[in-house]
């Protein structure tokens, strides 16, 4: 039986880079080639066919990669990737989905020497392994503070009220990638942006309400999120990192342990909402710079 992941960490990549994406194919959880070559369709979230049945790269058995190029990641984006190749005599089809953002909160050189070097042995702690928690951080980061860290990507579908403004879901708007008006693309120069509050106004014309035709008439797409690394988010992410990929004994529901530094209290992992981790400075960090905190 087949099965399949995404490979070496790619579910982030970033702006204006080369774009790698690899995909890890599985029979009965053994890394196995395709009989014969493997192709690769690329999707963005706004339906557009960016790579159309290219080739992929085999990088060794049963791992394939495909290079999006400069050009697909001048912006942040999402996108949705599909690999169809002939395992089990059968054509099968992988899917994977890979993000665009803007920059990465820790390059793999830092986690590799924050600290006291924990993470320095690639071989106990794999290049994939590093970027595959990275990209787990990055969201859990967003998910627990309601903001992100690094600029992302939203498309939305929405409706107006007739006014010159649009308030949507996101606070730190940085960009206003594409509008669509009842059906109308409408150029990005036509926007300005109040990033802080979230709001989109618009200098020529009003943001229409819902026709039977177009029951959501506005579609717009944008960048949000800090677009500088701020208030520290990279040691709260390398520590993170730390907390995760390295084995302890300390049991996971443990409250404090002893060592030769005496007594050491802990968080318990999966507490209340201020304490979603088991590391105190971790906890206080998340819990001073939520939205609700620093009200963008």
């Amino acid at each position: 039986m087949i099965g399949y992941s995404v490979g070496n960490g790619t579910q982030h990549i970033y702006k204006d880079s080369l774009g790698r994406i690899y995909v890890n194919a599985y029979i009965d959880g053994t890394l196995t080639n395709a009989s014969g070559s493997v192709t690769v369709t690329v999707t963005d979230e706004a339906g557009t066919v960016i790579i159309n049945g290219q080739t992929a790269t085999t990088d060794a058995t049963g791992i394939y990669y495909y290079d999006l190029g400069i050009t697909n990641t001048t912006n942040v984006n999402k996108l949705y990737a599909v690999w169809s190749g002939t395992w089990e005599s059968v054509v099968q089809k992988l899917r994977t989905n890979h993000e665009i953002l803007g920059f990465p909160l820790f390059t793999e050189a830092q986690a590799r020497t924050f600290d006291i070097a924990q993470l320095n042995s690639a071989s106990d702690y794999s290049d994939a392994t590093i970027l595959e928690e990275r990209a787990k951080i990055t969201d859990l980061l967003e998910q627990w503070t309601g903001a992100s860290w690094t600029p992302k990507y939203s498309l939305e579908k929405m409706q107006g009220d007739t006014t010159r403004v649009l308030s949507v879901p996101h606070f730190n708007v940085n960009k206003v990638i594409s509008v669509t008006i009842l059906g109308e693309s409408i150029a990005s120069s036509n926007f300005e942006i109040d990033n802080k509050a979230g709001f989109i106004h618009r200098t020529d014309g009003f943001f229409p309400e819902a026709t039977s035709e177009f029951p959501m008439p506005i579609v717009i797409s944008y960048e949000y999120g800090w677009d500088f690394l701020k208030n520290g988010v990279d040691r709260i992410a390398l520590k993170l990192l730390l907390d995760r990929v390295i084995s302890t004994n300390i049991p996971d529901r443990a409250t404090s342990f002893n060592d030769e530094m005496g007594n050491i209290s802990l968080v318990t992992q999966g507490g209340g909402f201020k304490n979603p981790t088991r590391i105190p400075e971790v906890n206080q960090w998340i819990d001073e710079n939520s939205e609700k905190v620093f009200g963008v």
